[in-house]
């Protein structure tokens, strides 16, 4: 089971993530996220913001995503919350490529991708797609999570308990 996060709801995009080998496409926009590659109308509530650690204590949403690009770290607490709430974490490589400020972000990949490996926290590393240029193969996505700390085989887990939440 492939899947990639994209933040347009483009095509085009999920034509090529269809060519490169993915099983599922979630659209991540306006706090939600929906199916793009199967014609069920799901929407899971997602978060991005201020508080997330009000978000994950209360399990307010089944997706969080952006961690890196706020500036929050995860803490031993939160991933213990993250875990009973059966919450899942985006990591988007996105981030990265677009931040102005390129080692605070790969910082904070490095602890959060650490933490919830250490813990088991479902995370998904995506592309974070906005145009077919950003679109990256799941070997690339692999390599993104192992380099932040975050296993293959936790990887694979964490696209399977997606797959059947979505």
């Amino acid at each position: 089971m492939k899947i990639d996060v994209i933040r347009k709801d483009s095509k085009e995009i999920v034509e090529k993530l269809k060519v490169l080998g993915f099983d599922r496409v979630l659209l991540l926009k306006d706090q939600n996220i929906r199916e793009l590659t199967k014609n069920e109308n799901s929407e899971f509530k997602a978060y991005s913001g201020k508080d997330y650690d009000f978000v994950i204590r209360k399990g307010k949403a089944k997706f969080i995503y952006d961690l890196e690009v706020n500036g929050f770290l995860l803490n031993k607490g939160l991933c213990s919350k993250l875990k009973e709430n059966k919450m899942t974490v985006i990591f988007g490589f996105s981030a990265l490529e677009k931040s102005e400020n390129m080692f605070k972000v790969y910082k904070n990949l490095l602890i959060n991708g650490k933490l919830c490996n250490d813990y088991g926290i479902n995370c998904l590393y995506s592309s974070g797609s906005e145009n077919t240029n950003d679109v990256k193969s799941f070997f690339q996505l692999c390599a993104f999570a192992e380099e932040f700390g975050y296993n293959y085989k936790n990887m694979l887990k964490s696209m399977e308990s997606v797959a059947e939440l979505t």
